[in-house]
């Protein structure tokens, strides 16, 4: 790897390709740049993973694959994501770093790892990517090679850097996403965001509503509906949600 990294090009590439991500406009396009990233950064594998923190629910996951298929069928019938020692770390950590320095605690680890291994993870580094306080979606880019000891050598510090720029890209672009589709499939208004940053700001019912010159109960009547659009039980969850979908800011 550090043959690779030492070339004084090298960042730019991967630099070009996260600039493109932003701009694209379907998952197949995104997916085509992720490959053009990995290959870029040097892995001959790798995987980028969307998930919310603290949820074990895998309907919430968004996963892109660099590498064989068979493992993410395996990974998913097996439950493999509520032991996943990898997905743990980037939970509670934005350090990228090689898998290789995690402990690991139990068998339940270990054979999520060894899944990762025989899909080419043998050496790892793990690349976590987070939107910032108040955020609880968080994703992690592993860049994988089947090399005992790639990615452990004096060239990580430099691939650390172009592979957060991809991770952060790629976040990015699905949380843009998410917000697009919350927003088109609830049918949420530039009236409803306006409620949802005055909850937000701790304003009650009655402030709201002199506000905005109508009655508290149109304006209680009216987070009700929102409420049911977004699929939450109040207007504190309503609030939540958006905040973390950034569809207001906090």
């Amino acid at each position: 790897m550090l043959t690779r990294v030492a070339d004084e090009r090298y960042p730019a590439r991967v630099a070009t390709i996260a600039a493109q991500i932003t701009a694209a406009n379907d998952q197949p396009t995104v997916h085509t740049l992720f490959l053009e990233g990995v290959t870029a950064l040097g892995a001959t594998s790798a995987v980028f993973v969307s998930f919310v923190r603290d949820d074990g629910d895998l309907a919430a996951c968004r996963f892109m694959l660099a590498c064989d298929p068979a493992w993410a069928r395996i990974y998913v019938q097996e439950g493999h994501f509520v032991h996943d020692p990898w997905l743990a770390y980037a939970a509670h950590h934005s350090e990228p770093i090689v898998a290789s320095a995690l402990n690991l605690l139990d068998n339940d680890h270990r054979r999520v790892i060894d899944l990762a291994a025989r899909a080419g993870f043998v050496s790892a580094v793990l690349v976590p990517a987070h939107s910032g306080a108040g955020h609880s979606r968080i994703s992690l880019l592993c860049l994988g090679s089947a090399t005992p000891g790639y990615f452990e050598d004096a060239g990580l510090p430099r691939l650390r850097v172009s592979a957060r720029m991809l991770a952060l890209e790629l976040h990015d672009w699905w949380l843009a996403r998410i917000r697009r589709d919350l927003i088109a499939k609830a049918r949420i208004t530039p009236a409803d965001l306006v409620l949802l940053q005055h909850e937000c700001q701790g304003h009650s019912s009655k402030k709201i509503a002199n506000e905005m010159q109508v009655s508290k109960s149109s304006i209680n009547s009216r987070f009700q509906r929102m409420n049911a659009k977004l699929g939450v039980g109040n207007r504190r969850m309503a609030v939540q949600l958006a905040v973390e979908f950034g569809l207001i800011l906090k």
